[in-house]
């Protein structure tokens, strides 16, 4: 990402159209259940190759016409249209167009806490990380307004969350899963970590210690450390971190509260420690990131926008 920028890409072309880095527009949004980081289609050329390549968001590809493979973790997968696949954070996939029927492909890239109960609920698993579904018009249509909503308004951007939201209650309704009898249950460890959530969002601006707030939940530290990761892929430090800093860049976005006071809102008592803790997550200082405001990068071609979230 350009130094004191937040640029979200926008590209229009006759077969490729993308919004990417919506990360962007606001901030990182780590303790919110779902946000959204990019959304997309893609008409593919014959043989049209993506990869070696590792994500870091979640993406699903919906198939609407014709075929391609996909390889992870030395497995490979034949699909086609009513079909969709999906990308784990982390993991070098690769995914390749047929040669004669090249296939045509939306998609959509989330991050959040509770972007593993939606995958889950679409009927993704470890083992088979596709879906048939009943056919997939609705979904087009959904991803269509997204991609109409490009202009960085508030009322673009309800456009778009709310889209994401209809996408994921869509897909998991075109799921052939939904003909499967589901078990309903919770894992215990969802409930500690939902504990330790919910006293975090309310006492961020103080100081919590890890290990007294697991025993006040009445676990160890290590069974909290393992329950947030299994959960959520973060330690509970990182996931406060990570809460800290969303806060922050909401209160440098909307008040004019001087920098030191917004470390102190946030539970740092160092304006130092707090900068730097922000730089690193944001990619530039308290005082730029309140200097700067999220810009559109149009491009009129694929591959003209160079992204930072993907």
């Amino acid at each position: 990402m350009t130094m004191g920028k937040r640029l979200i890409g926008y590209t229009k072309s006759w077969n490729f159209t993308a919004l990417e880095d919506l990360a962007n527009s606001g901030s990182i949004g780590m303790i919110s259940g779902l946000n959204l980081d990019y959304c997309g289609s893609e008409i593919c050329d014959a043989g049209h190759l993506y990869g070696p390549a590792v994500r870091h968001s979640y993406v699903i590809h919906v198939i609407r016409k014709g075929k391609g493979i996909y390889r992870f973790g030395g497995k490979e997968f034949h699909l086609s249209a009513n079909q969709a696949f999906l990308i784990t954070p982390g993991m070098e996939v690769v995914y390749e167009a047929d040669k004669e029927d090249p296939w045509e492909y939306m998609w959509i890239g989330f991050h959040g806490y509770t972007s593993d109960q939606v995958i889950r609920k679409i009927g993704f698993t470890k083992e088979i990380p596709y879906v048939l579904l009943d056919d997939t018009d609705d979904l087009a249509e959904i991803i269509h307004e997204m991609l109409e909503a490009s202009q960085l308004t508030y009322s673009n951007f309800m456009i778009r969350l709310g889209g994401m939201y209809r996408f994921f209650g869509t897909l998991i309704e075109k799921s052939e899963m939904k003909k499967v009898e589901r078990t309903k249950y919770e894992y215990p460890q969802g409930i500690y970590v939902k504990q330790a959530m919910m006293y975090m969002l309310s006492n961020y601006s103080e100081k919590i210690k890890i290990d007294a707030l697991a025993d006040q939940i009445g676990i160890t530290r290590n069974y909290l450390a393992k329950s947030f990761q299994k959960e959520l892929g973060v330690s509970p430090q990182e996931f406060l971190i990570n809460l800290r800093m969303e806060k922050a860049a909401e209160l440098l976005s909307n008040t004019s509260l001087p920098i030191n006071e917004v470390a102190s809102k946030v539970g740092y008592p160092d304006p130092l420690a707090f900068s730097k803790k922000f730089k690193e997550s944001y990619g530039m200082s308290p005082k730029a990131y309140r200097e700067s405001s999220p810009e559109i990068s149009a491009q009129s071609a694929k591959g003209g926008f160079d992204p930072s979230y993907l």
